[in-house]
């Protein structure tokens, strides 16, 4: 690469490279040997192989014997564990969900193949040049693909309408699948290279105690290429695909992973020999990987974030949303609150507004209120919302409209509302001011106390066991 400033006169030397052939590829291995075929896990060693999750492709035993599990002259479809481990699905949904063949038995003869090619059916291909040499491509633009000698449009979509696009970790996508009668040909423009101008010479030691085969680096490589390791000084070489040697790093891992067990007492030295674009401690602060990832990395369903405040314009959260020290709650649909949360407002405008339902348990908080304001807010309470000792409920103006019962700071109401007007309640009903309707019967005591004037509307009997209790001074009409 040229310095800043300089007119180049070559390119970055993994610029401008012919494409593997993509219409057929072909991996050989010992389906005899259990370093290559190991049954516990179901997986196939092939060292830097070029699969990808999905693909289908035909198995032979070469020969042999078949692998207890699979068919002589097979079709499968490809799981990627890592750049050198692959397991296999008997369909392409079961591949892309993990969901692997049991391979129970080894077979015979060193010669069982797997087959990758233009099929019909495959879309993705890996993009790799020189004889297996993955390429570090992230925009389409870096390639130029024909088919049947038409130059394909490029699209950034792992799911393009037309011609091609990438998916991620250097991934080509045909918009249409290839056929075995289709001419396909492609180059790589421009490379993206892992480094720009500031190395990260760093340095992590470990030591071999004869059983210990996985070591985790404290940064992750790019590939196996960019470390150099050492057993008591002397330089050992990486696996590749055409041989399995002294060591091989899995696709976006830090684990080093030897072929064997470094003996007792032995130096292991890993030199990080790639470069960093302005990070690490004492740089810029540059991410280098994300979840131990590196590529255009996507948050999955297992990664944790933590975080501190977290402002969001016209944000969507899908699922279930954990809240702790929450002061504003502005939500449309359902809020489900622990016991114990402290002052949840609700308001027809500005900040904490609700609609829906919240459901809680004795959500408000001793000393708090549950204050509602404006006209038009809708409010229902499910399950044991109820206010805690002390809390209490405010409104102004605004109806709480349910067809379920609603307490207000007691346990003893119970039945339900039968129209509108009515109320049916178990209890006492104290009458502080103003007109109280009820149907035909008083099934409860009605009292007014001291110096209050109120209005009974509707009975016309008193059941057993119910009073009517007017003090004095205070003044009870019924009609």
């Amino acid at each position: 690469m040229a310095y800043i400033g300089l007119k180049p006169t070559a390119g970055e030397n993994n610029s401008f490279r012919i494409l593997d052939t993509l219409s057929s590829f072909t991996a050989t291995f010992d389906g005899s040997s259990s370093s290559i075929v190991t049954l516990g896990t179901d997986t196939i060693r092939i060292n830097d192989h070029r699969f990808v999750t999905g693909q289908r492709v035909k198995y032979t035993h070469g020969g042999g014997a078949a692998i207890t599990g699979l068919n002589h002259n097979g079709f499968y479809f490809v799981i990627v564990v890592d750049r050198n481990l692959i397991q296999l699905a008997s369909s392409a949904s079961n591949a892309n969900n993990g969901t692997e063949i049991n391979l129970t038995g080894l077979g015979t003869g060193t010669a069982h193949t797997l087959n990758l090619s233009f099929d019909s059916v495959n879309t993705k291909f890996k993009i790799t040049h020189d004889n297996g040499t993955h390429a570090k491509v992230t925009r389409a633009s870096q390639l130029m693909i024909s088919v049947n000698g038409v130059f394909q449009q490029p699209h950034d979509s792992a799911t393009p309408t037309s011609g091609f696009g990438l998916d991620a970790d250097s991934v080509l996508v045909f918009s249409t699948a290839p056929s075995n009668s289709d001419s396909v040909f492609g180059s790589i423009l421009s490379s993206n290279i892992s480094s720009f101008e500031i190395s990260d010479n760093d340095i992590d030691n470990f030591t071999g105690d004869n059983s210990t085969v996985n070591f985790t680096m404290s940064k992750t490589p790019p590939d196996a290429r960019n470390i150099l390791v050492t057993l008591d000084g002397v330089v050992q070489y990486p696996s590749d695909a055409n041989a399995t040697r002294a060591y091989t790093v899995a696709l976006n891992s830090n684990v080093l992973s030897f072929t064997s067990a470094p003996a007792l007492g032995v130096a292991i030295q890993v030199r990080h020999i790639g470069f960093a674009g302005g990070g690490g401690s004492g740089g810029g602060g540059l991410v280098s990987s994300v979840f131990g990832r590196i590529g255009d990395v996507n948050l999955g369903a297992t990664d944790d974030i933590t975080v501190r405040n977290i402002t969001g314009v016209g944000a969507t959260f899908t699922g279930v949303v954990t809240y702790e020290d929450v002061t504003n709650v502005d939500s449309i649909g359902v809020i489900t609150a622990r016991s114990g949360i402290q002052g949840i407002g609700i308001q027809s405008a500005g900040v904490n507004v609700a609609v829906g339902v919240i459901t809680a348990l004795n959500f408000i908080g001793a000393g708090n209120t549950f204050a509602v304001s404006g006209t038009t807010v809708d409010i229902s309470i499910a399950g044991g919302g109820a206010a805690g000792a002390g809390g209490t409920w405010a409104s102004n103006a605004v109806g709480i409209h349910t067809n379920k019962i609603v307490g207000i700071n007691t346990t003893t109401i119970a039945g339900s509302a039968t129209s509108e007007g009515a109320l049916q309640v178990r209890g006492s009903i104290a009458i502080e001011e103003g007109l109280l309707t009820l149907d035909s019967n008083i099934e409860t005591s009605v009292s007014v106390p001291v110096g209050k004037n109120a209005l009974l509307i509707g009975p016309t009997t008193v059941g057993a066991g119910a009073t009517i209790d007017v003090a004095q001074g205070s003044t009870l009409v019924v009609v």
